[in-house]
């Protein structure tokens, strides 16, 4: 069973913060081998979901902005389920989760997001469609993807 947290940038406690930041640097470089900025400037913008176990050890998180902070439509984006918690299904319930909070926010609009192209099957079977791609970002192939309102 996961515990959401789901908070804007000020809102995160310190220990939030740290696990969100951490993670993300152990999934995004350190295991993928790609170096770029991670705290990219955008996520004070951005709304945090996290997915905590009842213990609360860190699993799976996202973060969602709004319309023109990167795309006109929402876009969820950092989308990672920790290495320990892979293999469960997570990433679906994470999916599920984020975008009800997106529609919570912003109604029922479309949402848009970069996903990696071995994760492509993946978006496309939560109700994304390609929109452009595939397309190199620091250096892994990468779609644009939109999910009908």
């Amino acid at each position: 069973m996961l515990e959401w947290t789901f908070e804007g940038f000020e809102s995160l406690t310190c220990v939030d913060l740290y696990d969100i930041l951490r993670h993300r640097q152990d999934i995004f470089v350190l295991e993928q081998k790609c170096f770029y900025p991670d705290i990219d400037g955008k996520d004070h913008l951005a709304r945090h979901l996290i997915g905590r176990a009842e213990d609360g050890n860190f699993l799976a998180y996202l973060r969602i902005l709004g319309p023109g902070d990167y795309y006109d439509e929402p876009a969820l984006g950092r989308v990672l389920v920790t290495p320990q918690a892979r293999g469960m299904g997570l990433a679906r319930k994470l999916m599920q989760e984020g975008h009800a909070r997106a529609r919570a926010l912003y109604g029922d609009v479309p949402f848009r997001l970069n996903a990696q192209a071995h994760l492509k099957d993946f978006y496309l079977s939560v109700g994304y469609e390609i929109v452009r791609g595939p397309y190199d970002e620091d250096g892994i192939p990468h779609y644009e993807m939109l999910k009908a309102a």
